[in-house]
């Protein structure tokens, strides 16, 4: 039995049926799916810009933390030799200190601090023997102490850095970082200098 020819009329008039009835219709839609399109990559943009921010935020804030570390590290070795006052040889110690600045950059300050390090190990070696070491090695403690302390920050900043690095290389972060100027963050390199003496 065929089917009757209302039925059939109504099934080639939904065929027939467009998606845009006129340009008009097509015009207003793809404006609309562009400014939501425009929104999203706007608002996507805008969120990875402030997460890079802030994960740079969170390293810079423990590199200066880092930086205060071998600071008072760095004082109570100048207070050392002004007690030693030439009683030893306190020249390489002398000469590492006069190289550190603070702004000096992270690989820069990771040399100078390995020199130090270098430095004050090979003085309390002399200055064990001396008999005025009793009076010396409070100075030599507390070097110790910041030391253990400088593991800790170094390694918590460290860890911030590593993490902004990695973020900053994905997509679309990559994009946001070079169009930013945003730079790989450099990681302290003390070697073999943290190992637990001064």
């Amino acid at each position: 039995m065929e089917p009757s020819t209302g039925t059939r009329g109504l099934k080639l008039s939904k065929a027939k049926k467009k998606f845009f009835p006129d340009l008009k219709s097509f015009i207003v839609s793809a404006f609309a799916v562009l400014l939501l399109l425009g929104f999203f990559a706007l608002v996507t943009d805008y969120n990875n810009v402030r997460r890079l921010h802030r994960y740079s935020w969170e390293a810079e804030s423990l590199r200066e933390a880092t930086y205060s570390v071998i600071e008072q590290r760095i004082g109570y070795a100048k207070a050392l030799v002004r007690v030693i006052d030439h009683q030893i040889d306190t020249t390489a110690v002398e000469d590492a200190l006069s190289r550190y600045s603070s702004e000096d950059p992270i690989d820069q300050v990771s040399q100078t601090y390995i020199a130090l390090d270098e430095a004050l190990a090979a003085l309390q070696r002399v200055a064990v023997e001396d008999e005025s070491y009793r009076l010396w090695s409070p100075y030599f403690d507390q070097i110790f102490i910041l030391e253990l302390e400088l593991l800790e920050v170094s390694a918590l900043y460290h860890e911030r850095a590593e993490y902004f690095n990695n973020q900053k290389r994905g997509f679309p972060a990559l994009l946001v970082a070079k169009r930013h100027n945003l730079e790989d963050l450099l990681l302290f390199d003390f070697g073999s200098a943290l190992k637990g003496r001064p």
